[in-house]
């Protein structure tokens, strides 16, 4: 009963998930709870024609025909399904609203068809003469391993994703409430239209008009978008640019801070700003009239590629009160008017500035895009942690699928060790003696998720603390659910034979 209501459980799930991205979530970019879904369903539909294999291969020898055992088969595997399924569309229904549900609905049920007949094809029985004592078909434990490594190495990508997509919705609820002190704060939504060096003259003029109202904010940590060594950074933590605007923003008074030489920086440091600097300066100099190199005394928030506020305890500032004298434009100032690190404090001084210098004609007949800043971060805070619940779905799903094989795995081994494990109890041997099989499972699962984490750890660099504590909290979990479970089961197994021998 309790297979039955597994495979019920698993459908109900499946269609789910299978109706809302097709529906509500066919736009999202995760189809991993898609994937995790089928394979829980598919596990569900594999484990009750494993366990009932002998079963089935005893009523074959006793006369009963292959068709009368393959229609019982089908019947409580369809009917269980069915069950789920119309239950989940119902739910979704409800939820939902859709009119498309009826289209997708046959769409799941056609899929679930096919892979209950797949799942029988792939367990029919043999021949009369090739029955054997064992608990279950050699091709489904292959297809149930099969299942078991890749929930396992779907589980070790989903638990540091979610990690990383909690923190950064985390950091963009925190930027937003920092956003909230300028809350009219905008910056272009640009898709390239701006990047012509036709338009460049008015864009200029726009940002000096802007300066001179003092709506122009310049904020950005140029280490962000580059890789430095702490060497070339000399002692610093950061190196930002900032103006007026920026340094009000982040609460630093002229007396927090103090000026310092190019000279008087550490040679690398010193090298490092004489080859970056006439990159970005209009008159390709290196420190020019009105740019000033300072150190402030306090911590300043400054703003990194992604809008986010980044607290520079020691930073190096570079400084100019009139950016757009300082900075070329295509080098230095449209990037940072794209990426958001030059914006604006009020959109309503700003608009018609776009207006007098006849920008908004470039999109015309669309409107001129601007970016709210403060709401825009929410958005992403909520957008991070939509993804990040889709990836704990996910993680529960292969618990779940892991749970289940484990179960399986344990009572096939008692069935196929009896007489041995009998044996064992009976002479006095304790449980670690008598199952092998629950260390040596722990002892693989770590193996795995060792290389995993290693290879995850390549791959997202940025941050390995956060990886590796998921990554170590994914280990413990799998280890401890699958050496408790399997020794559970054994025991049970065992205490049960052991009365029947009794």
């Amino acid at each position: 009963m309790r297979n039955k209501i597994s495979i019920a459980a698993s459908s109900l799930l499946f269609s789910l998930v299978f109706l809302y991205s097709l529906g509500p979530g066919r736009n999202a970019v995760d189809r991993l709870p898609l994937i995790c879904s089928l394979l829980l369903y598919i596990t569900s539909l594999l484990l009750p024609l494993q366990l009932g294999y002998r079963k089935d291969a005893i009523r074959l020898l006793a006369g009963i025909s292959r068709l009368e055992i393959c229609l019982d088969n089908f019947t409580c595997l369809f009917v269980w399904s069915l069950a789920g399924s119309l239950l989940g569309v119902l739910l979704f229904g409800l939820i939902f609203r859709k009119k498309s549900i009826l289209g997708n609905s046959a769409l799941l049920l056609l899929i679930e068809l096919v892979l209950i007949f797949c799942s029988l094809l792939l367990m029919k029985l043999p021949g009369k003469f090739r029955v054997s004592r064992g608990s279950g078909k050699k091709q489904g434990k292959i297809a149930l391993r099969c299942l078991q490594v890749s929930a396992l190495l779907l589980l070790a990508w989903s638990l540091p994703q979610a990690a990383l997509l909690a923190k950064s919705a985390y950091e963009n609820y925190q930027s937003k409430e920092k956003w909230q002190q300028v809350p009219a704060a905008v910056s272009f939504d640009d898709d390239g239209r701006l990047d012509q060096r036709d338009h460049y003259p008015a864009e200029l003029a726009l940002i000096k008009d802007e300066e001179r109202q003092g709506n122009a904010v310049l904020s950005l940590i140029m280490d962000d978008q580059m890789q430095t060594s702490k060497a070339e950074l000399g002692g610093y933590d950061h190196i930002v640019f900032v103006n007026d605007q920026a340094l009000k923003l982040a609460g630093i008074s002229h007396q927090d801070l103090k000026e310092v030489a190019l000279a008087d920086l550490p040679a690398e440091s010193r090298n490092f700003l004489r080859r970056i600097l006439p990159l970005n300066t209009a008159k390709r100099q290196t420190v020019p009239k009105g740019m000033h190199l300072l150190i402030s005394r306090k911590k300043l928030a400054a703003l990194n590629e992604t809008q986010d506020f980044q607290i520079c305890r020691k930073p190096l500032l570079i400084y100019s009160k009139r950016p757009s004298e300082i900075y070329d434009m295509h080098g230095f100032l449209y990037p940072a008017l794209s990426t958001g690190n030059l914006f604006f404090i009020r959109s309503d001084k700003l608009i018609p500035a776009l207006k007098r210098r006849g920008l908004t004609k470039i999109y015309s007949p669309e409107p001129f895009r601007l970016k709210q800043l403060a709401q825009s971060k929410l958005e992403l805070a909520k957008l991070y942690l939509k993804s990040c619940l889709w990836q704990l779905l996910n993680c529960i799903l292969l618990l779940f699928l892991l749970a289940s094989i484990l179960n399986y795995q344990a009572g096939a081994w008692v069935q196929l060790n009896r007489s041995k494990v009998f044996a064992l109890f009976t002479s006095g041997h304790k449980w670690r003696i008598i199952f092998p099989p629950a260390a040596v499972a722990a002892a693989l699962a770590l193996l795995v998720c060792l290389l995993v984490t290693a290879i995850l750890l390549v791959l997202y660099a940025e941050s390995p603390a956060g990886l590796l504590i998921c990554q170590f909290s994914f280990i413990l979990l799998y280890t401890l659910v699958y050496g408790k479970l399997l020794s559970k089961k054994s025991k049970t197994e065992v205490k049960r034979t052991i009365g029947r021998k009794g």
